[in-house]
């Protein structure tokens, strides 16, 4: 079986492929087809009849020629910017139909996720450079991903719509009109920069800076040939600020070789970072290439059981869940002493349940994020909980793993209703059974914790013919976990057939 696949993003402004090996992560084959389809959808919210048209010509193309190559391994993935044209469902199914291609919905909260595995894996010493506090910007034709890092971890992720083509949209109605433009859009742009920026550590430094994304036009063509990135400073960038915002822009195409319909984007697009360089007092800049296309490919790799890179894909999408339970208060104890009885339960009762590593995930998550909703209100904060996660960005997860970890958060607690396959009509049979089996695992762990006082220390699981016994050993009586776990058990011994109950002793 061949290690060689191809790749499709569709963009707001091209469609970018590639044939990699997943084994070395060495491309044979890279490319990209220019179809405006932001340009559609951020002036009249449609993808127009041409548009298709450009981009099944495009993907054909491509088809052939990873025929050539004889790639017949392929994924397809549609950024979120496709999919906010208000006909992007009767755009999806036609190019479906006309090329035969599947196409994956990507979240903006996967889009991140692509774009850290590829700096992970391929920007030169990545690594050091995030030990000091590190702001990651991709910049698309229609948003602005804003992610932060410290001490060599991934901190948290924002994505703003502050896209340069959608600004220029946006802002084209006063250009004419305003003798002060540059000066409004960036009043426009701090404004939109107030939300990432609270959320900013107070005692965290961001000295560096790195810029990729799909829409750098201009910065791009500063990278030498065969290079993945750049590095200025502040005075570099100054230089280049002040040359844009006083160009024409015949001359900003003639003397960076860009075309027409990509100047527009320019001036939103240095000006952006300009801001965000002057408020965080950026000192080292890098712009790179690397775009989701690079993430895809090391996600890929990885998936399919190739080590091409010491990265863990998962590391993230727990930190990025953590984050989330931290922004609303969840209780650190609780929280983490129900993810270590929930793992601890899942791992041990593996025959029962038959489920894998993804599923491990998922629970995990869900164990992390399941309390947010009491920031909002005590009272049934299961429902909280379930929309917060549904309108949050969660690292990594795609839109339907997103909407499980939210029904497994609304289903654990005991004053929710008993779920029922029937209540998750939009979910497939499978799915459905998964939720019930994960929602069932995190009642009994949430319960191993009633007291929120940590009194267990450890549990030993053993699986009996007739019944799941679980043994703690505790430094306090658990009488009220015993009570919890009877009540909340209940459903446990619904999904696996046997009831499971909690045996105490006291340590030491």
């Amino acid at each position: 079986m061949t290690s060689d696949r191809g790749f499709i993003v569709i963009g707001a402004q091209a469609i970018f492929f590639s044939i990699t090996n997943l084994r070395t992560l060495k491309e044979l084959e890279r490319g990209h087809y220019p179809v405006a389809i932001g340009e559609d959808i951020f002036a009249t919210h449609q993808i127009q009849p041409d548009t298709v048209d450009a981009a099944v010509l495009a993907l054909n193309t491509i088809r052939q020629l990873f025929n050539d190559y004889g790639v017949s391994d392929t994924t397809v993935v549609g950024s979120h910017s496709f999919f906010e044209a208000d006909n992007a469902q009767f755009v999806w199914d036609q190019i479906v139909s006309r090329t035969g291609w599947q196409i994956q919905r990507a979240t903006l909260s996967q889009e991140a996720f692509y774009r850290t595995q590829a700096v992970f894996a391929r920007f030169p010493n990545f690594e050091t450079i995030t030990k000091k506090g590190t702001v990651l910007i991709d910049i698309s034709s229609g948003s602005v991903e804003l992610t932060a890092f410290t001490n060599g971890e991934f901190g948290f992720s924002r994505n703003l719509s502050l896209g340069p083509l959608r600004v220029f949209e946006v802002m084209s109605d006063i250009q004419a009109s305003v003798p002060n433009y540059v000066e409004v859009m960036r009043d426009f742009i701090d404004s939109r920069l107030v939300d990432f920026m609270r959320l900013l550590p107070a005692d965290v430094d961001y000295h560096n800076m790195i810029i990729m994304g799909s829409a750098l036009s201009l910065l791009e063509t500063l990278i030498p040939t065969g290079k993945t990135a750049v590095e200025t400073d502040r005075d570099g960038f100054d230089l280049l600020y002040h040359e844009v915002i006083h160009s024409s822009d015949q001359y900003l195409a003639d003397t960076y070789e860009l075309p027409l319909n990509q100047v527009s984007q320019v001036l939103p697009t240095v000006l952006l970072v300009y801001r965000l360089v002057k408020t965080l007092h950026a000192s080292k800049i890098w712009v790179s290439n690397l775009k989701m296309l690079d993430g895809l490919e090391v996600n890929s790799a990885l998936s399919a059981g190739y080590k091409p890179v010491a990265l863990d894909p998962t590391q993230e999408i727990v930190i990025s869940a953590q984050n989330l339970a931290d922004r609303y208060q969840v209780d650190p104890k609780h929280r983490d002493a129900t993810v270590t009885f929930a793992l601890q339960l899942f791992d041990r009762l593996k025959k029962l349940h038959g489920l894998g590593k993804r599923e491990r995930l998922l629970l995990q998550i869900a164990a992390i994020v399941n309390d947010i909703g009491s920031y909002v209100d005590t009272h049934k904060h299961y429902e909280h909980s379930d929309y917060i996660i549904r309108a949050s960005e969660l690292m990594g997860l795609d839109a339907i793993e997103q909407q499980m970890v939210a029904t497994i958060a609304r289903f654990h607690s005991s004053d929710s209703p008993q779920i029922d396959l029937g209540d998750l009509p939009l979910m497939s049979s499978a799915r459905r059974l998964t939720i019930a089996k994960l929602s069932a695992i995190l009642r009994v762990a949430d319960s191993l914790d009633a007291s929120r006082q940590q009194k267990i220390s450890a549990i030993r699981v053993s699986q009996k013919p007739d019944q799941i016994i679980l043994t703690a050993t505790a430094n306090d009586d658990v009488e009220l976990e015993r009570w919890t776990l009877k009540r909340k058990g209940q459903f446990f011994a619904a999904v696996f057939g046997m009831p499971i109950v909690l045996k105490g002793r006291l340590s030491i």
